[in-house]
């Protein structure tokens, strides 16, 4: 499964701003270009965003986040789901971040590890 470290890209220790959140942009583009799969494929293709070492993150932060990841998978779906694993939470999934995922229209899961799973649905009628 594709991964990167959030703590070695942004050095802080507590993510707060949506301008944080922007400079992932990049590296997460790059796991995604890394995952792509071809067009008649209908798995998950799970991507890992590893927040080891973060001791806290803000709703505003993941809400930008999640804005940078549905503006790079988009259109490229190919009736896909696409899912995006945040590793090492700094806490455990709250009502907050549960209202952020969902403003993006995705689902977010608590895993047995600690890890939450976000997973976008491609609309069926697009």
């Amino acid at each position: 499964m594709p991964i990167f470290r959030v703590n070695d890209i942004l050095k802080e220790k507590i993510l707060i701003s949506r301008e944080s959140a922007r400079l992932l942009e990049d590296p997460l583009s790059a796991l995604l270009e890394s995952t792509k799969a071809p067009a008649n494929a209908s798995q998950t293709t799970p991507v890992t965003v590893d927040f080891e070492g973060v001791e806290g993150i803000a709703p505003s932060f993941l809400d930008e986040l999640l804005s940078v990841f549905e503006s790079l998978v988009g259109s490229e779906t190919n009736g896909r789901e696409r899912c995006l694993i945040v590793a090492n939470p700094p806490t455990r999934l709250s009502l907050k971040f549960e209202a952020a995922a969902r403003g993006h229209g995705m689902s977010v899961t608590a895993l047995p590890d600690g890890s939450w799973r976000l997973e976008v649905t491609p609309n069926p009628g697009a």
